[in-house]
């Protein structure tokens, strides 16, 4: 009860208070709009920034750490293009969006909240770890797949470029890249630089939150019910049990690994799903339907986990 209180209840509060707020027409599309801009192009690539370049690096990668997150988020995405084919008769497209529904977490919005606030300091570098491979992999798999969906339209010369610009472009990934460099590096932030950092990456947190809330509460939860569910199956309970198994029994992964990989595994499918989905019109409506009850059901096995790992 004491985890419930304390981490999930303020993570899904804030959410609410964004939900409540777009509902009661406090907010309307502009100004949710202008929220998540601010989030994903500055609050959010700063806060990363900042704790990277102060961040103590191993001397070495935990590859199986790695190769346990995304073996399991690897194996479930390509478990939701299987049933998106044999069981739901879908397009390739549809398939792509099927597995990133399934295999894509909410690492930002609410993985940064949930995991810095239950587990502390030492979860930051785990943390980062998944975010730095998470946003190329699986993006970059879904985006590939769905290109090639379009059969002859897009030549794999544009799908390399189009990749590759996305991933340049994308200010999350700049933020880590920026961040590690300056820890490599030994170069030290000027003091006036780094206390602002300090005051936007603090507003990142709860306006992420409050943002996601708002924008779940704008997007429509119309479409196919019973691949949603089955994909939110696999979102909140295959893909961390099959991340348990693999970090402890298969590498005998032990300390704050454990606990941050099979949480952030549990994580609801990132929004992303949902604007993917929209973007390329691949089954537009299972994908905003998977993010919404992937949310309202991780609040149940996320709650769980960390009871388990407090």
């Amino acid at each position: 009860m004491t985890i419930l209180l304390e981490v999930i209840a303020p993570v899904f509060g804030v959410m609410a208070l964004g939900a409540l707020s777009v509902k009661a027409r406090v907010l309307d599309k502009g100004a949710v709009k202008g929220l998540v801009l601010f989030v994903f192009n500055f609050a959010i690539p700063i806060l990363l920034f900042r704790s990277l370049a102060h961040a103590e690096l191993p001397p070495e990668i935990e590859w199986a750490f790695l190769l346990s997150y995304f073996g399991g988020a690897v194996t479930v995405f390509l478990s939701g293009m299987a049933l998106g084919r044999f069981v739901f008769k879908r397009t390739l497209e549809d398939q792509a969006i099927f597995g990133m529904s399934a295999g894509f977490s909410n690492t930002v919005l609410i993985g940064i909240p949930i995991l810095f606030t239950a587990y502390g300091p030492e979860a930051t570098l785990p943390t980062l770890l998944i975010i730095a491979f998470h946003g190329p992999l699986l993006m970059s798999l879904t985006t590939a797949l769905i290109q090639v969906g379009k059969g002859g339209e897009v030549t794999l010369a544009d799908q390399a470029r189009t990749i590759g610009i996305e991933l340049v472009r994308n200010p999350i990934i700049m933020g880590l890249a920026l961040g590690l460099l300056v820890n490599v590096s030994g170069l030290a932030i000027p003091v006036p630089l780094d206390r602002m950092a300090e005051m936007v990456g603090a507003a990142a947190v709860p306006t992420a939150l409050f943002a996601l809330g708002a924008s779940l509460a704008g997007y429509p939860i119309t479409g196919d019910v019973p691949p949603a569910m089955v994909l939110t199956a696999l979102k909140t309970l295959v893909h961390p049990a099959l991340v348990w198994i693999l970090a402890v029994p298969v590498f005998g992964l032990e300390g704050i690994w454990v606990p941050v990989a099979v949480t952030m595994a549990a994580m609801p499918s990132g929004i992303n799903v949902y604007l993917f989905g929209a973007h390329y019109n691949a089954a537009p409506g299972v994908a905003a339907r998977t993010v919404f009850l992937t949310t309202i059901f991780s609040l149940g096995t996320l709650s769980t986990l960390l009871y388990l790992f407090q």
